[in-house]
């Protein structure tokens, strides 16, 4: 049976870790730490990803990189609202920037845009179809509810339970189908 640890057990255990750690291991630690900010400060404030990378020691660029890439894709994700966030726009841009092989990372960005133009074109054309299918039979619920409540009523297909439910369950069964090629693709960026 797999012990489980207090968390002042594995506190300990990570300061036991820094203590042993190399001079070079405490370098690249520090790299790293420097690239996750320039990322940092390249989504939020807009700030010269390229000019910061290249301003590092030449031993922590490769780190810095990596560094910076492994922020910048965790900004990318399948769109939830059926529509792209304009902030992985500017992620993907930082990709480019970050790059060691910039031609690899164009091809592997027109790979990602694709991906995420077939999911998009698929979950909209699944939303369209569902609605029009449970909006065939919503005209006849909302005469029996006038008729019922002697007021007018408007009912909308997408507030309706069973077409939440349903969309529900589709929208996993896209994601679930997605989810592995967007990965897949976010891991040969990172090596770009």
């Amino acid at each position: 049976m797999a012990e489980i640890k207090s968390a002042l057990e594995l506190a300990l255990e990570k300061a036991e870790k820094y203590g042993r750690a190399s001079k070079e291991d405490m370098a690249r630690d520090q790299f790293r730490d420097q690239g996750r900010q320039l990322a940092v400060n390249f989504l939020k404030n807009g700030e010269d990803l390229e000019a910061g990378l290249t301003g590092l020691p030449s031993a922590a660029q490769s780190e810095a990189r990596t560094a910076v890439k492994e922020v910048l894709l965790r900004n990318i994700i399948l769109p939830r609202d059926g529509e792209m966030d304009p902030r992985m726009a500017h992620a993907l841009e930082g990709l480019m920037l970050a790059a060691q092989d910039r031609k690899a990372m164009a091809r592997l960005k027109a790979e990602l845009d694709q991906i995420l133009h077939n999911f998009l074109q698929v979950r909209n054309s699944a939303h369209q179809q569902l609605k029009a299918r449970f909006g065939a039979g919503i005209a006849q619920m909302q005469r029996a509810l006038e008729a019922q409540t002697r007021q007018r009523v408007n009912l909308e297909v997408e507030h309706l339970p069973q077409f939440q439910e349903e969309w529900r369950k589709f929208h996993g069964q896209l994601l679930e189908q997605f989810e592995p090629m967007l990965e897949a693709c976010k891991d040969r960026m990172l090596q770009a």
